[in-house]
């Protein structure tokens, strides 16, 4: 269960992590580990901007849905309703990116979006079948291996 997580929050957190909305403060943002701040947001003066900037929240959440559907086999009512749980994925992670103070740190953030992400998980999880299931975890198996990209056709 923690791989089918670790996917979905990959995958996801490109999804969720920004919007089309406009940022509103210019905290610069915090280190990684290493004293290196993330490929992603070297020479970012402000990490919201700079996400939202190269996002498509509804490019992201349609190749997002392509993706599982085309991996899991979805239902077209399981397409539909994990469109919507994408989508209020999204909308909460973006909430979070126009609202938080400027003291918001990236790191801080990331926490965020983990937890917000956790439940969309669970969601998608939810509405899986136990063939579903396996086949979310052979996915899981293909991306942790490398044998497969992380990013949906």
């Amino acid at each position: 269960m923690r791989s089918i997580s670790r996917l979905l929050f990959a995958a996801l957190a490109m999804l969720g992590t920004a919007g089309c909305a406009k940022a509103q403060d210019k905290t610069p943002p915090q280190q990684a580990q290493g004293g290196r701040q993330p490929a992603s947001l070297q020479g970012a003066t402000d990490w919201r901007e700079r996400m939202q900037a190269n996002h498509n929240a509804d490019s992201s959440i349609a190749q997002q849905v392509r993706r599982l559907t085309k991996d899991l086999e979805l239902t077209p009512a399981q397409q539909v309703k994990v469109q919507q749980l994408a989508k209020a994925h999204n909308e909460r992670i973006q909430k979070i990116l126009d609202t938080a103070p400027d003291t918001l740190s990236y790191a801080a953030f990331q926490v965020q979006v983990h937890a917000i992400s956790q439940d969309f998980h669970n969601s998608v999880n939810a509405i899986l079948t136990p063939r579903q299931l396996d086949l979310m975890k052979a996915m899981v198996g293909r991306l942790d291996s490398g044998q497969e990209r992380r990013r949906a056709p």
